[in-house]
């Protein structure tokens, strides 16, 4: 049963905003709903990003500011939401002003604008809280997957002020390099893609298959092995620190040829305004596949490279990654665990927790039955700094009695 709060609610709810940052928003949902829980549901357009708002009617007095995926849109909230609005969290999450399927042809939209689009809601969602229920958020946590995660660390790192820590799941480091691996990966899967599943098979059979020195029947040709070895190892650098951005040998069984290409055909004729190969004004995907960012002029690399995740934590994060992700590679995380080491030294562990899913793809039920306890285990680590030590506690070193923590 869905119980509207009528429009006079809507008109006082997009007239308010308060502070510098806060931004009036156009409201076109207004109502009551009852699952997973009793909350106020709140859908408007604030900018030109649209998002909706959960406020439970049973609050514990926070607040979760979600991050979608990269191919998602402001209703995409996945379990964050769900189990969040269980939990008793308020929930807020935007399409951040861009859809990756008409990126392309809308010249206003940006990746980029993410920062500025999840900062805004940020602001006003707190007003929002503030106003309805008479009190402000006593914590805000940045949550979400893949992209969202990519995005979790990125504004935990720049507005320490404004978020008290985040659940950054299976997320990119550097968008250069990721947007890079796809297309390595796709010119070199058309080369062994016809024995996709004899390699499958070796591997099922034999977890520590050796493509070189244990051929298949009939055998790879040496072409085929050279570009399975450049899956698996793909030379990348963020920050300083070079990494393997490749797919980890075993995860054959989830490589998904069609989702990489699509998400490179978006990004690459975006990114890239200059890329045009034969000069026919005409992007095939055969041209897109030879792309390599490591070769684009400098403004493209320089507007790539602002969306890399810098590891200077001020705020606690945990990470948790699959470590047989397709579309994300775990050289993402392992690569950002360095960079957090790098800047913060001796404290890293203070302030950054991983834990690993084993063969756990792009997320997956795994991790969705993983988020309450991760919230448990933030909230817990963030009393622990707050009260320097004296309350609290850091995060398990087995969550859920399953993942062990990343040393």
């Amino acid at each position: 049963m869905i119980t509207s709060y009528g429009a006079v609610a809507a008109l006082a709810l997009a007239a308010f905003a308060t502070g510098a940052r806060a931004q009036a928003a156009k409201v076109d949902v207004d109502e009551h709903r009852t699952t997973p829980v009793g909350h106020r549901y709140i859908h408007g357009t604030l900018g030109d990003a649209d998002f909706q708002m959960a406020l439970p009617d049973t609050w514990n007095g926070k607040l979760l500011i979600g991050a979608r995926g990269f191919s998602g849109d402001e209703n995409a909230s996945g379990e964050f939401k769900t189990t969040g609005l269980r939990k008793g969290y308020a929930y807020a999450l935007s399409d951040q002003g861009w859809a990756r399927a008409t990126i392309i042809n809308e010249t206003e939209d940006k990746y980029y604008e993410s920062k500025r689009r999840i900062h805004q809601l940020t602001a006003h969602t707190k007003a929002v809280v503030h106003d309805y229920y008479g009190a402000f958020a006593t914590r805000t946590f940045m949550v979400g997957g893949s992209n969202g995660g990519h995005n979790t660390k990125m504004m935990v790192e720049e507005y320490p002020g404004d978020y008290d820590g985040g659940l950054a799941g299976y997320g990119i480091t550097s968008h250069l390099e990721w947007m890079g691996s796809n297309t390595r990966f796709l010119r070199n899967y058309d080369v062994f893609g016809s024995r996709i599943n004899d390699i499958i098979a070796a591997r099922t059979a034999n977890p520590n298959w050796d493509p070189v020195t244990q051929p298949l029947s009939p055998p790879l040709t040496a072409a085929q092995i050279q570009a399975l070895l450049n899956v698996y190892n793909m030379p990348a650098w963020v920050g300083g620190l070079d990494f393997n951005v490749g797919r980890v040998p075993g995860s054959e069984y989830r490589w998904n040829y069609s989702s990489l290409l699509g998400y490179s055909h978006d990004s690459v004729a975006k990114m890239d305004r200059f890329y045009d190969p034969n000069g026919d004004g005409v992007v095939t995907d055969d041209e897109i596949k030879l792309w390599d960012p490591h070769l684009s002029p400098p403004p493209v690399a320089n507007d790539l490279r602002r969306f890399d995740n810098t590891g200077n934590l001020k705020r606690p994060i945990i990470i948790g990654h699959g470590s047989h992700d397709p579309t994300v590679s775990p050289g993402e995380t392992y690569v950002y665990e360095r960079l957090v080491r790098a800047r913060l030294g001796s404290k890293a562990r203070d302030f950054l927790a991983v834990y690993w899913f084993p063969r756990m793809g792009h997320g997956g039920a795994e991790y969705d039955a993983s988020i309450g306890a991760q919230l448990d285990a933030l909230e817990a680590w963030v009393t622990w700094h707050q009260t320097g030590g004296r309350a609290g506690s850091r995060p398990p070193d087995v969550l859920m009695g399953l993942y062990p923590r990343d040393p």
